[in-house]
């Protein structure tokens, strides 16, 4: 079996990669600002790798723009249109605007579970079995996480 991969879909991983360090990185942020004692540093390890993931991100949209529109290539598209939501309540977080962290993570989510989601359905270069797994799990990841939100936004007891 032969898999070829397009100057596109490299561009893509690597965004995909980036977009994903820098989540991660304020997943564990309060352990690793335990262990570096240095917030400053992370924040501008997590700008940059955002940033980086944000310019392969449109140049993976620009090498695929004329390609015929499936479900999981709109999807991209609404991915895309979510990392922008992200970067102007990241950017809406550093002018401290209040609440803007908390939109700023919830959209990380929901940008980064469809990038995931579109990478795993566009299934060019990878097995079927690898996309189902890996749609699985980012879809129980992303639930679970979306239900940790409305439970911050909705405390028990408050009628809705």
């Amino acid at each position: 079996m032969t898999v070829y991969f397009l100057l596109g879909d490299l561009l893509g991983l690597a965004a995909h990669l980036l977009i994903v360090v820098a989540g991660v990185l304020m997943l564990f942020r309060k352990m690793l600002v335990r262990r570096i004692r240095n917030l400053d540093l992370l924040r501008k390890i997590h700008i940059g790798a955002s940033t980086g993931g944000g310019v392969l991100l449109v140049l993976h949209a620009a090498y695929f723009a004329t390609y015929p529109l499936t479900a999981p290539v709109i999807l991209g598209y609404v991915a895309a249109a979510a990392a922008v939501v992200v970067w102007l309540t990241g950017t809406a977080f550093l002018e401290r605007f209040r609440d803007s962290l908390f939109f700023h993570g919830s959209l990380s989510l929901v940008a980064i579970s469809a990038m995931s989601i579109h990478a795993f359905s566009a299934g060019v270069n990878l097995p079927v079995f690898i996309s189902e797994v890996g749609i699985a799990m980012v879809v129980s990841i992303a639930l679970l996480r979306a239900a940790i939100h409305v439970n911050r936004i909705i405390p028990e007891g408050r009628p809705a």
